[in-house]
């Protein structure tokens, strides 16, 4: 069990999705047999789940902190958790992450404009931080 006890330590401090465990533990020469035994068991355990992993990924980044989503679903497509599972999860929060970015654009636009950058520079300085244009007029607009 020398196997789980590592991939336990590895996944305390930061969750990880399976596959991101499995290629951690190929790292370290554990033979396939120890590997997919100790993911078995920490799955019945429920300390590696790629669903709970993506849904509480999007819910910090996007939900909470207003980073475009485009960049988060790069980032746990990185991670390799599935895409069914992405999809079916920003449905889920589609309505709370639109809040989520809309509040992170507000304050971006106000910081811009405390440094004296106007109109058509704050869009494009936006739209570098890879927000969606629609939702930058959204805010825009109800201003």
């Amino acid at each position: 069990m020398q196997c789980f006890d590592y991939a336990l330590k590895y996944i305390y401090r930061y969750p990880k999705t399976e596959k991101e465990l499995k290629i951690q533990l190929y790292t370290k020469w554990y033979n396939t047999k120890d590997i997919d035994r100790a993911i078995t068991e920490l799955k019945k355990k429920n300390y590696v789940n790629d669903e709970m992993f993506a849904e509480s990924y999007i819910r910090s980044e996007v939900v909470n902190k207003g980073k475009p989503a485009i960049r988060i679903i790069q980032k746990l497509y990185h991670k390799w958790v599935p895409q069914e599972i992405v999809r079916d999860i920003l449905k889920k929060y589609e309505n709370e992450m639109g809040e989520g970015i809309h509040d992170k654009i507000r304050k971006e636009i106000a910081a811009y404009k405390k440094k004296e950058v106007d109109g058509f520079d704050i869009i494009q300085k936006l739209m570098r931080k890879w927000y969606k244009l629609e939702d930058i007029k959204k805010v825009i607009e109800n201003k």
